[in-house]
């Protein structure tokens, strides 16, 4: 077995488990406090004790008391040990990245709805499974108490459309302190992923650009049957004022998301969008909720019923309902993707274009008209701006950037924030530091998502195995290992 760097020897938790498993599936000896609670609920509220579930030391039990989960997890702790031994100097983790990733699986969590009601997040469900994980999760000034967390959580109806930054998207949906959660789920889950890219970037490196990985943001706006064209008018209205008009410094695409949506639109847009004639979404809402009358013989029964949950609570509560569906209705997807397997679900000429390696180096002659490809590109103030273009214009002047999808009645943006190719992020000696670090920046980022995807892994799994020194002396690992990763014993 090969040897390039020596690791500590695995203290495989089995050894630790006695009192639980006889290293396989069954377990024969429970410890005493098997019925206990992980979360004393004497004092708690009817609330709080509704939910909490999954709380007594059984569960915890038969979570771990698997001789599979138990070699999964020490596979787990030996990959994070290496990354962190690994990841150093030119391959460390910077702080923003590791942050980002982190913190938009937790948004993702949040907004999955496991823990809404009426599409309201409510945070203290989410740190009360946490706590019955055995997490510590305290409030921003250090308290665990459950009464302090209750007090302390957060209920929000999130809309993915109003902030800037994922940062501050976080920091909107999330007030209590997850420390411990972090450290202990998510770095090692994320330092195992950079690990797997690391070794992509070393041992496969012409593989990153042949993934055509582009970081995208993509706007979709759906022409709506009761009010055919508003769609139209909105997108090429905001083409217009936003990116043809070079006055306009500061360009973010998703503004027409949450502008479509008619919610968190300060007045001066609501007035814009009426001289333009467009009906948002809110609009159709209101527009419902006005025909709806008190008379049974004027009323429009099906709406009544719609925003009434089948007469069950009050029109006002149902359109209020409505308009917090609305809100997080997601209408942007952004990102890197590859071309493997991203952007799956956009119409497949878009999605063509989006990854066509038909994209210029020579941005000023695209700019100006000189150089064609895929893209169209202008310049406000310091900042350069790329959009694909469509296969079939529909404009024919200013900024072709529109593109139209019949079978959805879709319209689509797409603006294009870096791009990798195999040219683009080519190792060159004479290159700049400042360009080595681009291109070393675009391929970590396109391999760290090379390494989310089953045979990257495996592969790389296999190679740091082969490439360290691992104690394979219990037998539950050994087999875990060898049904697995067969490929690591092959040379025994």
């Amino acid at each position: 077995m090969k040897s390039t760097k020596k690791f500590a020897r695995v203290l495989l938790l089995c050894s630790s488990l006695t009192l639980l498993v006889a290293c396989d599936s069954d377990i024969t000896n429970y410890p005493s406090n098997l019925h206990d609670n992980v979360l004393n609920q004497d004092n708690c509220d009817d609330e709080t004790k509704s939910a909490i579930t999954d709380n007594q030391y059984e569960d915890v039990y038969d979570n771990i008391a698997d001789a599979n989960s138990i070699s999964a997890q020490t596979l787990d702790n030996i990959l994070y040990k290496l990354a962190k031994d690994n990841l150093v100097g030119d391959y460390a983790i910077p702080e923003a990245d590791f942050n980002k990733k982190y913190q938009q699986k937790m948004i993702d969590v949040a907004t999955s709805g496991s823990y809404s009601t009426d599409n309201e997040f409510d945070e203290y469900r989410f740190a009360l499974s946490l706590k019955v994980g055995m997490y510590d999760i305290k409030t921003a000034d250090g308290s665990s108490a459950l009464e302090d967390i209750k007090n302390a959580s957060n209920k929000i109806v999130i809309d993915p459309d109003n902030y800037e930054t994922v940062q501050e998207e976080f920091d909107a949906i999330f007030h209590l302190d997850y420390t411990d959660y972090i450290n202990r789920y998510y770095k090692p889950m994320i330092y195992r992923q950079y690990l797997y890219a690391k070794y992509i970037y070393d041992q496969s490196y012409s593989s990153i650009g042949n993934t055509n990985a582009r970081d995208v943001t993509v706007v979709k706006i759906t022409d709506d049957a009761d009010n055919p064209g508003s769609a139209s008018k909105l997108v090429n209205a905001y083409v217009e004022k936003y990116i043809e008009d070079k006055s306009v410094l500061d360009i973010d695409i998703t503004d027409l998301a949450r502008l479509w949506k008619g919610v968190n639109i300060t007045s001066e847009e609501s007035a814009w969008l009426d001289s333009i004639g467009v009906t948002t979404l809110a609009d159709e809402i209101d527009a419902d909720i006005a025909k709806i009358k008190e008379s049974e013989y004027l009323t429009d029964s099906a709406l009544e019923s719609k925003y009434t949950g089948g007469y069950t609570y009050p029109v006002e509560h149902g359109r209020e309902l409505a308009l917090a569906d609305l809100k997080t209705t997601d209408l942007v997807t952004d990102g890197v993707f590859l071309k493997s397997s991203g952007l799956t679900d956009l119409p497949n000429a878009l999605k063509q274009r989006i990854f066509s390696t038909n994209y210029s180096n020579d941005i000023s002659g695209v700019e100006n008209g000189v150089v064609k490809d895929v893209s169209y590109i202008t310049t406000h103030g310091d900042q350069t701006y790329r959009f694909v273009t469509p296969e079939v214009s529909l404009t024919e002047s200013g900024a072709n950037v529109i593109n139209y999808d019949a079978d959805s009645s879709s319209y689509y943006l797409v603006q294009v924030n870096s791009i990798v190719t195999t040219s683009r992020i080519a190792k060159n000696d004479n290159d700049s530091a400042e360009v080595k670090a681009t291109k070393r920046e675009l391929a970590t980022e396109a391999a760290y998502e090379m390494a989310s995807s089953d045979s990257y892994k495996k592969s790389a799994i296999v190679w740091l195995l082969l490439n360290n020194d691992i104690d394979y002396s219990d037998k539950d690992f050994y087999d875990y290992i060898n049904t697995n990763y067969p490929a690591v014993f092959e040379n025994e």
